[in-house]
């Protein structure tokens, strides 16, 4: 089959990461076509401006992708994202093709996304909260919306024995930008509050920072690194091995991919996402972290500095973490495995071809 991923990515996003993992899982079995504004992996993809919003360059974009779909013989068009969806919407209609797309995070709610959600002839939401939304808010039949979770390859992320520093490093795992600046900034506020109640650490922030905001952040860790030393703060910025630097930590603050990929390597995991602060990963904050894609996604937004604060006091006393280690590969390899995943989105597919 002939399947065209269409993204609007600008930076690496999560969204790149799960068609990545997707295709590698269907390697052999299907082919699969990419264009999106940039992509970060050595993907072979077409560049178009998918980013810009839909009048004018969404219906010049539209014109760009009809073209090429027409031209390649694709035969499913899945898009991975707002602006992408708007573009496939109009070129599945053209030209009679089914079109799935897969939500990310929750929709906003105005006028144009209700009235143009352009959701598919099936939307696949990667968490509960997300699934809500689209038939509680965008009115999309149950019958329309799949519940399929994000895709982790297995084989690439592989708890290792670590004998751990005085000082434990801890990464903290997000671009920061959009929402998750937001979010860092109070993981930053937390941690100057309660640093000299918290037993030392290195933390290690691993994500692309917009370049407007590199100056501030460095005034800012600086700032902090000065106030409550021996506890360090060091900025990696985007890293092109994650695999080895999540090997090489003895816990992770992150939400979404980040925290599961985290999970998958025998990592402690405090999930702080966009939506909020949901504390360790662990048995009793586990559906929430099911439902929630580890603390992205909540309707209403909850950052509550004791939870945080009672959170990294336990990811940093563990003596050790072997047994926890373990449970979060379990629910990774019972909820997560890529190999699930695509043969659950390739099931949409197949149903919808059928159809057609």
């Amino acid at each position: 089959m002939k399947i065209l991923f269409l993204l609007s990515s600008n930076e690496p996003t999560g969204s790149e990461t799960y068609c990545l993992s997707l295709a590698e899982a269907w390697r052999g079995k299907h082919e699969v076509h990419w264009i999106s504004s940039r992509l970060h992996y050595g993907q072979i993809y077409t560049s178009l401006p998918i980013h810009q919003k839909a009048f004018p360059g969404g219906v010049i974009n539209t014109a760009r992708v009809w073209q090429y779909a027409r031209k390649h013989g694709i035969e499913i068009i899945h898009s991975q994202s707002r602006r992408a969806n708007w573009v496939a919407a109009q070129v599945a209609s053209l030209l009679k093709v089914p079109h799935v797309a897969t939500l990310h995070q929750l929709m906003p709610l105005h006028y144009f996304s209700r009235r143009f959600p352009c959701l598919g002839a099936a939307s696949i939401a990667i968490d509960e909260v997300v699934a809500d939304q689209l038939k509680k808010s965008f009115g999309v039949p149950a019958s329309r919306v799949h519940l399929i979770r994000n895709g982790i390859d297995l084989s690439t992320y592989l708890p290792a024995p670590r004998t751990p520093p005085r000082a434990k490093q801890i990464l903290v795992i997000g671009r920061l930008s959009g929402g998750r600046w937001k979010t860092f900034q109070f993981f930053l506020e937390t941690l100057a509050a309660s640093a000299k109640r918290l037993p030392p650490a290195i933390f290690k922030i691993v994500g692309r920072v917009p370049d407007e905001r590199h100056e501030k952040l460095a005034r800012q860790l600086a700032s902090l690194n000065q106030s409550f030393a021996p506890t360090h703060i060091e900025l990696l910025g985007h890293v092109n091995d994650l695999v080895t630097t999540i090997r090489n930590c003895d816990g992770a603050i992150a939400a979404g991919r980040s925290a599961l990929e985290s999970l998958a390597s025998g990592k402690p995991v405090l999930m702080l996402g966009e939506g909020a602060v949901l504390g360790l990963c662990r048995p009793d904050t586990w559906t929430a972290a099911l439902q929630t894609n580890l603390g992205d996604h909540v309707l209403r937004q909850n950052f509550n500095a004791s939870v945080l604060e009672t959170a990294l006091r336990d990811l940093l006393s563990f003596q050790s973490t072997d047994e926890l280690s373990a449970w979060g590969r379990r629910q990774v390899e019972q909820y997560y495995d890529v190999r699930r995943t695509a043969q659950d989105v390739d099931r949409v597919y197949q149903c919808l071809i059928s159809r057609s």
